[in-house]
C-alpha cells in the first residue's frame, strides 16, 4: 500500500472518487496508487507518461479515465485499445474489479509492464493481449466485445476504424475525444459505414482538472464490413473518409 508520502495524493484520488459515487473510495484509491508508483517507477525506462508524481497523475489520469464512464452500462469483456500505461483501462478494471476487462497493447515494453502491474495488484479480471488494434479487429476477437474504451490513442476518423470492428450487436465504443464536442458529418459517415451510430455525445467533467472533456459514445447496429479495419498502420496512413463512405 502506498504511505501517506503520497497524502495530497490520496486526499485528492479519494475525494474524486467520491464525487463519482463509489461506495468504497479508499479500497479504490488504495489500489491506484500502487499502479501509479508502479507507472513512476518504470517511467524512467519505458517513458509511459509525461507525469512525474503520484500527484500529478491523479487527476490527468486515474480521474480523467474514469470521469466519461462513471454512470455508464459497460458490458462485458471491456475492451482498452491502444492501453499504453493502463489508462483508461486498467484504471477502470481497478474501480469496477466485478467486470471483465481485455487490455490490448501493440507494444512489448509497454504490454510487458501492464502484465507485471496486473500481477502486483493480484488483478483476476484483466487480460492483457500484446496485439494491435488493426490485428485484433481481424482475429477472433471480431464483434466479440460488449464494450471498447479509447483515449488518447489516434483521431476520431482512425479511432473510429480501429475500435468498431470489434464490437458485438448492441455494444458501445466509448471516445475519449477532448475538446471536440461533436463529430462531425464525415466521422458520423464513418462510424455508420462501420456499422455504428451515435449514441450520445457530451461534455464530462473531470474532478480537479480544468479545460474541456467531451465523450463520444457510438453504438454497434450492424456488422463491420470484412475489409475493416485495414492491415496494420493503413489506417493511421491514410485514414477513411467521406470518399470511402460513398463507395
Amino acid at each position: 500500500m502506498p504511505d501517506k508520502a503520497g497524502d495530497e495524493a490520496w486526499a485528492s484520488l479519494s475525494s474524486g472518487l467520491g464525487l463519482f459515487g463509489f461506495a468504497e473510495p479508499d479500497a479504490v484509491a488504495r489500489r491506484l496508487l500502487i499502479f501509479g508508483e508502479a507507472v513512476i517507477s518504470s517511467n524512467r525506462e519505458t517513458n509511459l507518461v509525461g507525469a512525474k508524481s503520484l500527484e500529478d497523475l491523479v487527476a490527468a489520469h486515474f480521474l480523467d479515465s474514469l470521469a466519461p464512464i462513471v454512470g455508464c452500462k459497460l458490458r462485458e469483456p471491456v475492451a482498452d485499445i491502444g492501453s499504453g500505461a493502463g489508462f483508461p483501462g486498467l484504471v477502470a478494471a481497478i474501480a469496477y474489479p466485478a467486470l471483465q476487462f481485455v487490455l490490448f497493447e501493440g507494444r512489448a515494453k509497454r504490454a510487458d509492464f501492464l502484465r507485471r502491474t496486473v500481477e502486483i495488484l493480484e488483478l483476476s479480471n484483466v487480460d492483457v493481449t500484446k496485439m494491435r488494434a488493426e490485428t485484433a479487429g481481424r482475429s477472433g476477437w471480431r464483434e466479440q466485445v460488449g464494450t471498447v474504451l479509447m483515449r488518447a490513442v489516434a483521431p476520431p476518423r482512425v479511432a473510429l476504424e480501429l475500435g468498431i470492428p470489434l464490437l458485438r450487436g448492441g455494444g458501445e465504443f466509448i471516445l475519449y475525444v477532448g475538446r471536440k464536442g461533436e463529430p462531425d458529418f464525415e466521422e458520423l459517415a464513418i462510424a455508420n459505414l462501420l456499422g455504428a451510430a451515435l449514441k450520445d455525445a457530451r461534455p464530462v467533467v473531470v474532478p480537479l482538472l480544468h479545460g474541456e472533456r467531451h465523450v463520444w459514445v457510438f453504438r454497434k447496429v450492424g456488422r463491420t464490413p470484412s475489409g475493416l479495419p485495414r492491415q496494420s498502420g493503413t489506417p493511421a496512413r491514410r485514414p477513411l473518409s467521406l470518399a470511402d463512405c460513398s463507395t
